[in-house]
């Protein structure tokens, strides 16, 4: 099945010179872990929504994210999976004013980590009995092969991607290592089985997303290279879950396509990025939508 063309044509972010600026660590401590907040909400997540939404890059667009989350609460969604590139710096100001949005709308935001996040904070932060990071009230992040269920769809979260210009960046200021999917990574998702959805920010191997090599244009063969592997490695995640249904950002094309595997066929869904239109970057599905689609002839 040929990509449905993007309404979109953003190019992949302008790299973050060496000139970037050191983010300050003491500014940015969970909410979550201060004395009497944090427990109203906590495991909320795994509740069984009636309706989805999903969310592309925001890059830590305060604006943008929180006029995201308006649009998604008219859309009557009860939670919103983002699918990275999310907090970059994961800045008190930034996570505060999202939470407060959240909140505002009684709504849940988990997301997976892209490849423009502070890794050495985020990885930093402690994982709860439930799986999940809770870096707000109700923002959570969602570690790499966490698996839950809501109702009968089975859900995999599986984030991360390498970034091409990473040899603009500087190591621990705006580039981090553990960027890219592991071998343990890939392990851990493929020995819990089956699912129906995947979550996650890089696209599987064998997808030909639309704008990407315009956008790809000119980068080191090596960086390319890299990031091909990423996307191998999820594809071998791919083939051994089987998922309905993959959602995934990074490459800011809104776009459909089918990945027909030996035993499978998964429907592909790229989502657009921040500063775009929000109908690109955000979608809206009720949950039985989320894992299953009439081209893929159900589960």
């Amino acid at each position: 099945m040929p990509p449905i063309p993007p309404r979109e044509t953003e190019n992949v972010e302008q790299p973050a010179l060496r000139t970037s600026r050191q983010f300050d660590q003491s500014t940015r401590t969970p909410r979550a872990h201060r004395p009497g907040s944090g427990e109203e909400v906590r495991g909320r997540f795994f509740n069984t929504p009636r309706r989805v939404a999903i969310a592309g890059d925001w890059h830590a667009n305060t604006d943008y994210g929180r006029q995201v989350i308006s649009h998604a609460a008219k859309r009557n969604a009860d939670v919103l999976v983002h699918l990275g590139d999310f907090g970059y710096s994961f800045k008190d100001t930034y996570l505060d004013c999202l939470d407060d949005a959240l909140a505002t709308e009684d709504m849940i935001l988990g997301f997976v980590e892209g490849n423009h996040e502070d890794f050495d904070w985020l990885l930093a932060q402690p994982v709860a009995e439930d799986g999940l990071r809770y870096l707000r009230e109700r923002i959570v992040h969602l570690p790499r092969g966490l698996r839950w269920n809501w109702g009968q769809t089975r859900c995999l979260a599986l984030g991360g991607a390498h970034s091409i210009d990473r040899f603009l960046r500087t190591e621990g200021t705006s580039w981090w290592p553990q960027e890219q999917i592991s071998a343990a990574d890939v392990r851990a998702a493929v020995e819990a089985g089956p699912a129906d959805v995947m979550f996650c920010h890089d696209c599987p191997a064998g997808i030909e997303v639309p704008g990407m090599a315009r956008d790809r244009y000119g980068f080191p063969a090596e960086e390319l290279a890299e990031s091909e592997a990423n996307r191998a490695r999820l594809r071998y995640v791919v083939d051994r879950v089987r998922p309905c249904r993959l959602w995934h950002g990074h490459f800011h094309h809104r776009y459909r396509t089918m990945l027909d595997g030996a035993d499978y066929r998964t429907v592909i869904d790229g989502l657009g990025r921040d500063n775009g239109p929000i109908d690109n970057n955000m979608v809206v599905f009720n949950l039985r939508e989320i894992g299953s689609h009439p081209a893929r002839g159900g589960r």
